[in-house]
């Protein structure tokens, strides 16, 4: 018996386990900020976007200027231009701002504001240009030479905001920047640059130009484990690996924090943690080791650190909340946007550009999804392809859809829809917001809790964010193909896995592995295990199923049904088994207990109940029925 307890324990772990543990925040290294390029040869009419090189209107030095096509520099940033020729102007519309050049006058309009430019553009085989020196002083990028190249480099702290980080800093006067929503402050030394921020502006990383010191700002939610003593605890233990210089617990403008001192081979690290009732605020400054860290000017600016944010103007704010309480989404590449409540956060794989997630403070959750349309689909063919999947996929006992309807957002025809995930602690209120263009269909979801569906205001906001999505219409020579992973499936293709007295056709995708005595096998896909454990000398069947009927049916477990099993020329019992976690939500384990030549074979799926659907209650069908003895 404990060897089927141990195995089962192991597999219904290794499935059911959700860890959670303390991580030391990330290295400065890994918060790089987006850096878009454009370098040329003057003269000529290839250019290098991005890394990819691209064909436009010839280059031209004139006057000690060179100027270049609008629109290299503009597809470089993902930037709109719209050139009207009978006018003879060019309006850049970049990060929800409007830039408007006029042939041959030597200034521009930047949102209705006059500002001078080095040269006056022009148009030239229907083409603007411009100096690009003109065009990175208003778009806030630098512009080098070496090797007889010309590089545009223009650097990103958030490509998704669409407020300008870095050209902000690089052109502000003021002497302190802070987040007007966050409700802090810090110095601002002239040698600092912001190299990242994060789509909440939870996490903020400054360099020095030189790269000789940083400081990062970090913002979490405070909890009930949050204070000073439980910090002192997690970071003693996360810093194991660096050498300790040193430890205090001091106040500062009136808060309390506690401040360690900690280093490697190459960088000194002094990090500073505030706590107050709803934010914990970790403050780290990395210096060179050649340089002393207790120098005044680093000091100065750790002490600097204010929960304040001056209203006045005197503080440069780096917040990009609107008057309507949302942040503003872009995806410039993909060209999209939705407005989203501000301390969302973004949850992002930089590999996969066309899908991206977003959570709240209450397990609210949006997602994002954009792919090419097949042939021959309509936005109608895309809701209900999507709808068949879903209800597939997922339990009937726990999901619904409750209403679907046609609205307009952001100017074009979608489909909505409303559906249900009842839990058995919790309801899951869900919305899909289809959309559909010539070439691509975006798929938006929404899911709020019930608590805070039932909360006025917080559904309002979440509606609103689905209300404001604005879609522009890709060119599928720029954007390329996106096909859906889901259209990739080997679902029907199986293969057969022998070992230990028995075999069984599994899904030819599935993961198997075995222990190491040979007598056990487990074989897992995303949503399913599936293990087959032995137990040697057990005669009386009787007796084992005795045993099962106490074992699950105390704790988390429930026998849900047990039965015989006839068809077959050995002895056979069925157990439909409910397990319940801690938190509430609930697996189906389902078991067929056999009896062999004195041995018991357990043969066990263990699936999340939400996705207890047709589809994968066909595919363990389909694995029991293959199922032989040699």
């Amino acid at each position: 018996m404990k060897k089927l307890l141990a195995v089962f324990s192991f597999v219904l772990c290794f499935v059911l386990l959700q860890a959670g543990v303390f991580a030391a925040d990330t290295p400065i290294e890994n918060k790089n900020s987006t850096e878009l390029s454009v370098s040329f040869k003057a003269g000529t009419n290839s250019y290098t976007v991005n890394g990819k090189t691209v064909k436009d209107e010839t280059s031209v030095t004139t006057g000690g200027k060179t100027f270049v096509p609008v629109k290299v520099i503009t597809d470089a940033l993902g930037a709109a231009l719209t050139v009207d020729l009978k006018a003879k102007t060019a309006v850049i519309s970049y990060n929800s701002v409007d830039i408007k050049l006029t042939d041959k006058k030597k200034e521009a309009q930047i949102s209705g504001k006059k500002v001078s430019l080095d040269a006056a553009p022009y148009i030239k085989n229907n083409s603007f240009m411009a100096s690009i020196t003109s065009l990175a002083d208003i778009l806030g990028a630098d512009v080098s030479t070496s090797g007889g190249k010309i590089t545009f480099l223009k650097e990103i702290a958030n490509p998704n905001s669409i407020k300008d980080f870095s050209s902000l800093i690089k052109k502000t006067t003021k002497a302190k920047i802070g987040d007007s929503y966050y409700n802090w402050s810090m110095q601002l030394p002239d040698d600092l640059k912001l190299n990242y921020r994060d789509f909440n502006g939870s996490e903020n990383v400054f360099i020095a130009n030189d790269e000789s010191y940083a400081i990062a700002v970090y913002l979490f939610e405070s909890d009930d484990g949050s204070n000073l003593d439980n910090a002192v605890n997690n970071i003693k233990e996360s810093i194991k690996g660096y050498t300790l210089v040193d430890y205090k617990r001091d106040t500062n403008n009136g808060e309390d924090f506690i401040e360690f001192v900690y280093k490697d081979d190459i960088w000194t690290t002094q990090f500073r943690v505030y706590i107050t009732d709803d934010t914990e605020y970790h403050i780290q400054i990395f210096t060179k080791n050649e340089d002393f860290y207790e120098d005044e000017k680093y000091q100065a600016l750790m002490d600097s650190f204010n929960f304040k944010f001056d209203k006045t103007g005197s503080t440069e704010d780096l917040s990009d909340v609107n008057k309507e309480g949302y942040r503003k989404y872009q995806d410039t590449r993909l060209k999209w946007s939705v407005d989203m409540i501000p301390y969302w956060e973004e949850l992002k794989d930089s590999k996969i550009q066309n899908k991206v997630a977003f959570t709240g403070k209450d397990e609210e959750f949006m997602s994002v999804e954009v792919y090419s349309l097949d042939k021959g689909d309509t936005l109608d063919s895309v809701t209900k392809k999507t709808l068949e999947l879903d209800a597939a996929d997922l339990n009937p006992a726990f999901y619904s859809v409750t209403r679907q309807e046609k609205v307009k957002i952001g100017g074009m025809e979608v489909n909505k829809v409303y559906y249900t995930l009842k839990h058995p602690k919790k309801i899951v209120y869900g919305y899909q917001v289809f959309f559909a263009d010539k070439n691509y269909k975006y798929i938006f979801t929404l899911q709020i809790p019930q608590e805070a569906y039932n909360n006025t205001k917080q559904r309002s906001l979440c509606e609103g964010m689905l209300n404001s999505i604005k879609i522009k219409q890709l060119d599928p020579k720029v954007t390329g193909k996106l096909l859906d992973p889901k259209k990739v499936t080997l679902a029907d293709l199986t293969r057969k896995v022998e070992t230990a007295g028995y075999s069984m056709e599994i899904p030819f995708n599935w993961i198997d592995s075995e222990t190491s005595d040979g007598t056990s096998g487990i074989y897992l896909d995303k949503d399913i295990s599936a293990s087959v454990n032995i137990v040697d000398n057990v005669p009386n069947l009787s007796d084992f199923l005795s045993f099962m009927n106490i074992y699950f049916n105390k704790d988390s477990y429930k026998i849900e049904s047990m039965t015989q099993i006839t068809d077959r020329d050995y002895s056979c019992y069925k157990f439909i088994i409910k397990y319940t976690d801690k938190d509430g939500y609930t697996s189906k384990i389902e078991q067929y207990v056999m009896q062999k030549n004195n041995k018991i074979y357990i043969l066990s799926f263990i699936i999340d109940d939400m996705v207890y659907g047709t589809k994968n209650i066909n595919i363990i069908n389909k694995i029991w029925n293959s199922f032989k003895f040699k």
